[in-house]
């Protein structure tokens, strides 16, 4: 390294070091970046998924009440005309 002086030698290789580990840097915040976006999009879905399940299964709920309260009443008003019958022929019965 003759006519190079040794402190403008080490200072530049100190910034050509400097400068790699920030574009290093750079390249790994960028690919954090990359993976944060990505998590936040994937979680973004999935929300979505969620509200769309959700949705389903009020609707669902909602059938199954209205099924069940039909089928109550159904059920409620035979098992009364069974009941009178039955008191109707033990009536006549006696």
């Amino acid at each position: 390294m003759q006519g190079i002086e040794p402190k403008f030698h080490n200072s530049l290789a100190e910034r050509i070091e400097a400068y790699r580990s920030l574009t290093q840097a750079m390249e790994e915040h960028e690919a954090q970046s990359f993976d944060v976006a990505s998590k936040f999009s994937e979680l973004l879905e999935l929300y979505e998924e969620y509200l769309a399940n959700r949705k389903k299964l009020e609707k669902s709920i909602k059938e199954y009440r209205q099924f069940h309260d039909g089928l109550r009443k159904v059920i409620t008003d035979q098992s009364q005309n069974l009941g009178r019958k039955r008191n109707i022929d033990n009536f006549e019965e006696c």
